[in-house]
C-alpha cells in the first residue's frame, strides 16, 4: 500500500491523461444538499483564508498563500494502461467527493465561459482526456445506477440531461445555481479555483492487487455521507470478485437486488437493503445478528463457506433469489394471487418483520410447489394468529427476533399448519386467559405502529360481527381510532366520571374497550362531546362494530369500558383461537373447531319464537325493538367412557348480564350441529347457576351428557343431574 498527500489537481493529473473507473458493485450517487452545502461552505472559508502573496490578483497558479484543507481518502487499485499512455485506477473509496468536486470544476467552467473563455478551457482539460475516445474521454466515470453515468457525461459534454433519477444533474445546478449568484458580486473565479484544485487536498491510497482491499475499505472513516451495511457488503462483493466476472455477476444478479431493495427506502430504521441482508444472513446462521453487524457476518460467512469463486457467484445468486421474495414481502402488491396479498399485508400491518427470514423460507418453498397455495395460507393464517394474540397480551416483540431464525428447522412441510401450530405453542403463546384479562387494561394506541395494528384489529372484528348479513360494512375513507372516552376530558365527562375521573381516564383511556372505527370526518365531529351524543353518533354509524352503541347506557365509565372489553375479547377469540391443546386456562373454550354459533342454529330458533334476531356480538342476539334476547353458544362433541357424548360451555357475566336486562330472554346451547338445540328460558336456566362450577368469577361452566337421546346437566354444587330432554328445540 502507497499513500500520499495530493491535491486535488494531482489527482486530475495536472491536466494529463488519468481515468478512473468505478467498480460495477459501487453504490449510485448519494450525496444530496447537506453535503454539498458544507463542501460550499467549506470552499468559501478556504477562500477568505488565500491572499494573493503580492496583493495583486494573480491568475497564475501558485500566487496565493499555501493553504491546506483535508477532504479525506482517496482509495485505488492502479488496473493498468489504456491507450498506451493512460493510467487506470480502480477508484474503491472517494468517488462521491470526487464526483462532486467534477460537478462543481465543470459548473465553475461553465459559469466563466464567456467572462474567462482561458480559464474555462483549463478548468475543462482538468477533467476529460482530450485525446481519448469513448468512456476513457472521461477522467472519472460513474456507475451506471440511476442513469448517474449518462447524466454526468451529457454534463461534461454540454449536452441535454436525459431524464433519470440520478441526483447528479441536481448536484450541477446547485453549484451552478451557488456560483451564479457570487459571480455577480465579488467572488474571483481564479482565486476559487485556486482553493478548489491547490488548497482541497486528499489522501490518495494506492493497493497493490496481493492486498485485501475490502479490509483497508472497511476500516476507512469517510468524510461524507456514511456508508450503510449494506454499502460495506456490496463493497466487499466489489472486491472479492475477480475483475472478469464482476460485469457479469453484476447485470445477472446484483442490480436485481439492488433494483428491488433500494437504499433510499427504509424497513423501521434501517435501508432495505441492510434489512433484507440481515434476514437474509438469519436464515442461514439461524441467528437475527446486531443490525451493526451485518457486513461483518456476511464477510465472516463468505470467507469460511464461500471461499471459491464459484461457490461466491453461487451465493450472490441466491442472494438475487431471495432479494424477490423480500420484495414481495415488503410490496405485496406484487403478487399475482389476491388471497396471498392480502395475508401478507395484514402481517405488514401488524408489524411482523421478525418473522422475514421463515417467510423467505416459505415463499422459497412456495415458488419451488414444496407446498400448496392453501398450505402457504394456512400457514400465513396461523402466523397472524401468534402476532395478534402476543399483541393483545402484551408480549415483547424483540422475543420473536430469537423465535423465526431458528422455527423453519421443526417445520415439516408434509404437515405444514399442524407443525407450525405445534412450534409456536411453545414460544410464550398466550392462552385465551391471558389475552382477556390483558385486553382489560392493555394499552392499544400510542405510537403509529400500535395504531395500526389496533385499526387492523378493529376492522377484522367489525367483519367478524358482520357474518351471516350476506357482506359488511367498511367506511368510505381511511378508518382512524376514535376514543369513546375521549382524550381531552370535559367538565360534563369529569362529572358522569365521577371522583375518580382521573384514574379510570389515566386507566382505560387507551384500552380496547373503550376505542373503536370512524372515519377521520366522523372523528372531528365526535370529538369530546358529552357520550349521550356521542353514543347517538356512534349507534348511527354504518360500522357493525358500532351497533354496541345502540343499547342506551345512561353513562360510559370503568364498568361499561370493561364489559365492551369482554365482548370484544369474545369475538377476538373466535377470530384467532387458541391453538394450545385444550387451553386449560381459558376464560372460555374457544379452542373447540365448532364454537361459533351456527347461524342456522339462530334461524331455527327465530323460527320457533317468531322473532326475528339481529346479531350483536358471536354469541349475543336481540330482537329489532330490543325487548327480546338471546345468547346462543356452540360446543364440540366429545366422547366419554360410559356416555355416548359430552358438551361443555362456559357462560360469562357479560352474557348473564345481557339476558338479566331484558325481561324475555333466553339461553341455547348446539351441540355441535344446529339440528341439536337445548333451549331454555332464562327463567327456567336461572336456578342452576348457583348450582355449578364458577372459574374465578369469569364464567360458569356447564355441560350435557347425551345418552341415546336424553340429555342431563350435572350441578355439581348440588350433587346432582337434572334431566333436560324437554328442552330440546323441536321443529314444528
Amino acid at each position: 500500500m502507497k499513500a500520499d498527500n495530493l491535491k486535488i489537481s494531482k489527482v486530475f493529473s495536472s491536466g494529463g491523461d488519468i481515468h478512473y473507473v468505478l467498480p460495477h458493485f459501487q453504490r449510485e450517487y448519494t450525496w444530496d444538499k447537506e453535503n454539498w452545502e458544507t463542501l460550499w461552505g467549506d470552499a468559501l472559508s478556504v477562500y477568505e483564508e488565500i491572499l494573493p502573496a503580492s496583493g495583486d490578483e494573480p491568475s497564475q497558479e501558485g500566487s496565493y498563500a499555501q493553504v491546506e484543507h483535508f477532504l479525506g481518502s482517496i482509495v485505488v487499485i492502479h488496473d493498468g494502461m489504456r491507450s498506451g499512455t493512460l493510467s487506470a485506477f480502480k477508484l474503491v473509496d472517494g468517488q462521491q467527493r470526487l464526483t462532486t468536486i467534477s460537478l462543481f470544476l465543470k459548473a465553475l467552467a461553465k459559469s466563466i465561459e464567456t467572462t474567462h473563455a482561458v480559464l474555462s478551457r483549463k478548468i475543462d482539460r482538468l477533467l476529460v482526456n482530450g485525446e481519448e475516445e469513448g468512456d476513457l474521454f472521461f477522467k472519472i466515470l460513474p456507475t451506471v445506477k440511476f442513469g448517474d453515468r449518462a447524466a454526468y457525461c451529457a454534463i461534461l459534454r454540454g449536452q441535454p440531461v436525459p431524464v433519470n433519477q440520478s441526483k447528479i444533474p441536481v448536484a450541477y445546478d446547485f453549484f451552478e445555481s451557488k456560483l451564479y449568484e457570487r459571480l455577480k458580486e465579488d467572488l474571483s473565479p481564479e482565486r476559487l479555483l485556486q482553493v478548489l484544485i491547490n488548497a482541497f487536498q486528499v489522501v490518495f491510497v494506492i493497493l497493490d492487487m496481493q492486498e485485501s482491499p475490502y479490509r483497508i475499505f472497511e476500516s476507512l472513516n469517510a468524510k461524507g455521507k456514511p456508508l450503510t451495511q449494506g454499502d460495506l457488503v456490496r463493497n466487499y462483493v466489489a472486491m472479492k470478485l475477480p475483475a472478469a466476472r464482476q460485469e457479469a455477476i453484476f447485470t445477472q444478479s446484483w442490480s436485481q437486488v439492488e433494483t428491488l431493495l433500494a437504499e433510499s427506502r427504509k424497513v423501521g430504521h434501517l435501508t432495505e437493503l441492510t434489512a433484507f441482508l440481515r434476514h437474509y444472513l438469519a436464515m442461514g446462521t439461524r441467528v437475527l445478528c446486531d443490525e451493526k453487524h451485518v457486513y461483518a457476518r456476511f464477510r465472516d460467512r463468505a470467507e469460511t463457506e464461500f471461499t471459491s469463486t464459484e461457490k461466491f457467484e453461487a451465493e450472490i445468486r441466491s442472494i438475487a433469489k431471495f432479494a424477490r421474495f423480500y420484495d414481495r414481502l415488503l410490496r405485496p402488491e406484487g403478487f399475482s394471487d389476491q388471497e396471498l396479498a392480502t395475508s401478507i399485508k395484514r402481517l405488514n400491518q401488524l408489524e411482523s418483520t421478525s418473522a422475514y427470514p421463515f417467510l423467505l423460507r416459505l415463499l422459497d418453498s412456495f415458488e419451488g410447489k414444496s407446498i400448496s397455495k392453501a398450505d402457504m395460507i394456512a400457514a400465513l393464517s396461523v402466523l397472524e394468529n401468534y402476532m395478534v394474540r402476543r399483541y393483545f397480551a402484551g408480549e415483547p416483540q424483540n422475543y420473536l427476533n430469537s423465535v423465526f431464525p431458528v422455527l423453519w428447522q421443526e417445520i415439516d412441510l408434509q404437515r405444514l399448519g399442524e407443525s407450525l401450530k405445534l412450534a409456536l405453542a411453545k414460544r410464550n403463546y398466550p392462552s385465551n386467559s391471558k389475552i382477556l384479562k390483558a385486553l382489560e387494561n392493555r394499552k392499544m394506541y400510542g405510537s403509529g405502529t400500535t395504531r395500526s395494528r389496533t385499526i387492523l384489529v378493529l376492522e377484522t372484528v367489525n367483519r367478524k360481527i358482520s357474518e351471516g348479513t350476506g357482506g359488511y360494512t367498511v367506511l368510505d375513507s381511511s378508518a382512524t381510532i376514535e376514543h369513546v372516552m375521549p382524550q381531552t376530558v370535559s367538565d360534563d365527562w369529569k362529572e358522569q366520571l365521577g371522583v375518580m375521573w382521573e384514574q379510570i381516564h389515566r386507566d382505560y383511556l387507551h384500552t380496547l374497550g373503550n376505542l373503536t372505527l370512524v372515519t377521520a370526518e366522523w372523528n372531528s365531529e365526535l370529538s369530546n362531546g358529552p357520550f349521550v351524543d356521542k353514543r347517538q353518533l356512534l349507534a348511527a354509524n354504518a360500522l357493525r362494530l358500532n351497533d354496541y352503541f345502540a343499547t342506551p347506557f345512561p353513562i360510559w365509565g370503568r364498568q361499561e369500558i370493561r364489559e365492551r372489553a369482554a365482548v370484544l375479547g369474545e369475538t377476538i377469540l373466535a377470530i384467532w383461537p387458541s391453538f394450545l391443546p385444550n387451553d386449560p386456562t381459558s376464560e372460555l373454550d374457544f379452542t373447540r373447531e365448532n364454537s361459533e354459533f351456527h347461524f342456522d342454529a339462530l334461524q331455527r330458533i327465530a323460527k320457533k319464537l317468531r322473532i326475528p334476531f339481529k346479531r350483536v356480538s358471536p354469541s349475543r342476539y336481540e330482537s329489532e325493538d330490543k325487548s327480546v334476547r338471546l345468547v346462543g353458544v356452540n360446543s364440540k362433541a366429545y366422547s366419554r367412557s360410559g356416555e355416548s357424548n359430552r358438551f361443555w360451555y362456559g357462560i360469562s357475566p357479560v352474557q348473564r348480564q345481557f339476558l338479566e336486562d331484558v325481561s324475555s330472554a333466553w339461553i341455547a346451547f348446539e351441540c355441535e350441529v344446529p339440528q341439536k338445540i337445548l333451549l331454555f328460558s332464562l327463567f327456567d336456566f336461572s336456578p342452576f347457576f348457583e348450582k355449578l362450577q364458577e372459574t374465578n368469577g369469569k364464567h360458569w361452566h356447564v355441560e350435557f351428557f347425551e345418552t341415546n337421546g336424553a340429555f342431563e346437566l350435572p350441578l355439581p354444587l348440588d350433587g346432582a343431574r337434572v334431566e333436560v330432554s324437554r328442552y330440546l328445540l323441536r321443529d314444528d
